[in-house]
């Protein structure tokens, strides 16, 4: 196999069609989309602070001198079809100011819309205009009679007005970012510069860009990502109508709800979901990945404050120009009753898990509205006999932790007398749901456990915004209970099943899961299409290469039944293989995969069996898929999403201790950020290095010289939390170095993997 490739293909939803129905749009959409895009969009925002700063621009004097009313101009555009300008712009890559010309190609009810002359039939045609139109001024997903324009000026408030026009100027133009044909890119920007009236450089007018390369506006998903990227950017506008000088994580969060209110997808939500603990309003540096994470915390806390409370609080914030918690503990002081931050907070990380409002009657306070929120997954513990666990949290961050197995659970947390750490638990069962406070100190025994409640589960958590650090602040438990060595589900998919893919003889299905300490795989189920046989596999986790050593198979499954359309819900060809036997570890990360057809591959007809569901995100999510012949003509490993959504498929796998003693305690997660020394140590040509991450995190893995000059980089991604291993060799065929040659001698290998950082040496001999 080759080494995994990350690429992004498009996800087509199939649902009621018989299996020829299937197979022919499957086929269609694969060889059409599958190489579209291996690109992304960002937002704007860091590349904007990043050129303000190099060319000396402060915004708080822009909105300082807007305020003023300095010079402001009297008369209106009033452009026509085919009036010319010539627009500045801004170059991100050299940080400088350039001007295109262009021609106004549409005028709006709200809008004027500018196309770079450049792009004009190339990239960008009337049919693009009109869409761009139609969404700013008439329809968006969310209300088929409302524009972006009004859906945002009724939510936030009034655009400034510098150019004595009410129409708002979208350029389409080729954002300069320094895209080069992958990876991220600038898809839109509204930049505050042009609100001034003196500078040489503003445009004097409010303007808003909007990228058409590589962004492809001729395409429906495209125009719906550039409308959703001008919803969010729409909204900086008005915001700097109000604050000028403004908090961040709460700007950026209305952007992300306007979003979601002009119903495009919220922003993808594993991000804060592998990173809860971290102190909410946090806002890293674009040089920082984790960046993305505060941009998922962000959209997930103001989604909730809009559903909790509706527009009011998105305008009001503004309107009374206070930012920050003091500005959002105001408007709360305000309401009938009054509530404050801390009890919005309390609730907000109750629904992140629970996401019930049924369990709160009348208050709906623990749950969202938006149809499609993943909840978090808490480290989850097998065994509730635990000596002693110690762990932290941050200030405004929380920690989800569930017992999921035994009878007779009691627990006691001992904080050190921090006011400021709180406990909540949650009790589940069939019928019932329970969220109860916990004191710290005493023993909280929980009636029913094992027979009312098939899970309890604790969030830890500081709620105290006026700490002087943002910690961490430490805290321990211990906990006693009856074991019960059962077999536990890892499952990553929550909803039914949309489809099945058809791909071509050999491509392989596959489903990364996450290592449990200590277990064993007791048996995988997956859920087929048909009563057709399938061809399966264990494999342990690679990092060069996807599969690594195989584990079990090849074994083959065969569905009892092929359900009719529509799909019956729940799905009835759920099949399970059982593993027992093999004695397989399942401590690291391991793969299950179905290899299409296989060994009985009909080659006139290849059959994928495996059912796929969907969850909102952009990014890989333990589903990937190896494919032989893409139309991008790379073969390799895919995962499969729209941009909107990804594509999950339904494999699941059951682990249980292999053990039976009551002192061990397993966890679905490490307790603790941990780096392993290699092995072997001294090595030639190749070690693995190996390290544990409690949550998910962005990680960076390096190896240096002694003259600390960077070698390779061995891992720059996001991963889930678990335990991984990465390969360093010293063959030109198996690394990504930067030098072409090693010598014997002493190498340092650093992992940043959240605030972890942790180094530790090697030594390479010849």
């Amino acid at each position: 196999m080759k080494s995994i490739k990350m690429f992004l293909v498009f996800l087509f939803f199939v649902t009621g069609l018989s299996i020829a129905q299937e197979k022919l749009l499957m086929q269609k959409d694969l060889q059409e989309k599958s190489s579209s895009s291996e690109s992304y969009p960002v937002d704007a925002r860091p590349y904007l602070e990043r050129f303000n700063k190099a060319n000396g621009i402060d915004e708080k004097k822009i909105g300082e001198e807007m305020q003023q009313l300095v010079l402001r101009k009297t008369t209106a555009w009033n452009f026509t079809v085919g009036s010319t300008k010539n627009w500045i712009a801004s170059d991100f890559v050299g940080n400088t100011f350039y001007t295109t010309p262009a021609t106004c190609r549409a005028v709006g009810t709200n809008c004027y819309i500018f196309v770079e002359d450049s792009l004009w039939n190339t990239r960008v045609n009337q049919t693009v205009v009109d869409g761009v139109k139609n969404a700013f001024d008439n329809s968006t997903p969310a209300n088929a009679s409302k524009g972006i324009y009004q859906t945002d000026v009724e939510t936030f408030g009034n655009v400034p007005n510098v150019d004595g026009d009410a129409r708002i100027i979208i350029f389409i133009l080729n954002i300069r970012d320094g895209y080069s044909g992958t990876g991220g890119y600038v898809a839109g920007y509204f930049h505050s510069l042009n609100e001034s009236t003196t500078n040489v450089n503003s445009n004097k007018a409010e303007i808003y860009y909007l990228d058409a390369n590589p962004a492809n506006l001729t395409t429906t998903n495209g125009l719906q990502r550039g409308m959703g990227t001008t919803a969010h950017e729409f909204q900086h506008m008005i915001n700097f109508n109000y604050l000028p000088v403004y908090d961040t994580f709460f700007n950026e969060s209305w952007s992300l709800v306007a979003e979601v209110i002009c119903g495009y997808p919220l922003y993808t939500q594993s991000y804060f979901n592998g990173e809860t603990n971290h102190y909410l309003l946090d806002w890293r540096n674009i040089t920082d990945p984790l960046v993305l994470n505060d941009y998922s915390r962000a959209a997930k806390f103001g989604l909730y404050l809009y559903e909790q409370y509706g527009a009011s609080i998105l305008k009001n914030y503004l309107a009374n120009r206070i930012n920050g918690v003091t500005g959002i503990e105001n408007i709360l002081q305000s309401y009938s009753p009054p509530t404050d931050f801390r009890t919005t907070f309390n609730n907000w990380l109750i629904a992140n898990y629970l996401n019930d409002k049924a369990v709160s009657p009348g208050l709906t306070k623990w749950g969202y509205n938006y149809s499609n929120i993943i909840k978090v997954t808490p480290k989850t513990i097998l065994n509730p006999n635990v000596t002693s666990a110690s762990d932290a949290v941050y200030k405004l961050g929380a920690q989800y932790i569930s017992f999921t197995s035994g009878k007779n659970l009691s627990i006691n947390f001992n904080t050190s007398g921090s006011s400021a750490i709180k406990i909540k638990a949650i009790k589940t069962g069939t019928s019932s749901k329970v969220v109860e406070d916990v004191s710290p100190g005493i023993n909280y025994s929980v009636t029913g456990f094992g027979t009312t409640y098939n899970n309890v589960s604790f969030i830890v958590y500081n709620d105290n915004r006026n700490e002087y650090t943002q910690g961490p602040f430490a805290y321990s438990y211990t906990s006693t209970g009856t074991y019960e060595n059962k077999p536990i589900e890892i499952a990553y998919d929550n909803t039914e099943p949309v489809g099945v893919y058809v791909l071509s003889v050999t491509d392989t299905v596959a489903v990364r899961f996450d290592g449990v300490s200590g277990t064993r795989l007791d048996s995988i189920r997956v859920a087929l299409r048909n009563t057709v046989q399938i061809e399966g596999g264990v494999w342990k986790a690679g990092t060069s290469t996807y599969l690594a050593q195989r584990l079990a198979g090849p074994f083959y499954v065969s569905g009892k039944t092929t359900p009719g359309s529509p799909y019956p819900n729940p799905w009835t060809n759920w099949v399970k293989y059982d593993l027992r036997s093999l004695n397989i570890d399942a401590s690291n990360n391991f793969v299950v995969g179905f290899i299409i057809d296989g060994v009985y591959a009909n080659s006139s007809s290849p059959t994928n069996r495996v059912m796929h569901t969907s969850i909102p995100g952009s990014a890989a999510y333990h589903s990937y898929t190896y494919l032989h012949s893409p139309s991008s003509g790379t073969p390799g490993w895919y995962y499969i999403g729209d941009g909107t959504n990804i594509s999950l498929y339904l494999i699941r796998a059951y682990v249980s201790d292999f053990t039976t003693g009551v002192e061990k305690v397993i966890e679905l997660t490490p307790s603790t950020f941990s780096l392993n020394q290699n092995y072997p140590n001294p090595f030639n040509p190749s070690t693995v290095i190996s390290y544990q991450l409690s949550t998910g995190s962005h990680v960076s893995l390096k190896v240096y010289d002694m003259l600390g000059r960077e070698v390779a980089t061995l891992v720059d991604e996001f991963q889930n939390a678990g335990s991984h291993n990465s390969q360093f060799s010293t063959l030109p065929a198996g690394r990504q170095v930067l030098n072409s040659q090693f010598s014997s001698g002493i190498y340092f290998y650093t992992i940043r993997a959240g605030n972890f950082v942790e180094t530790k040496k090697m030594v390479l001999t010849k």
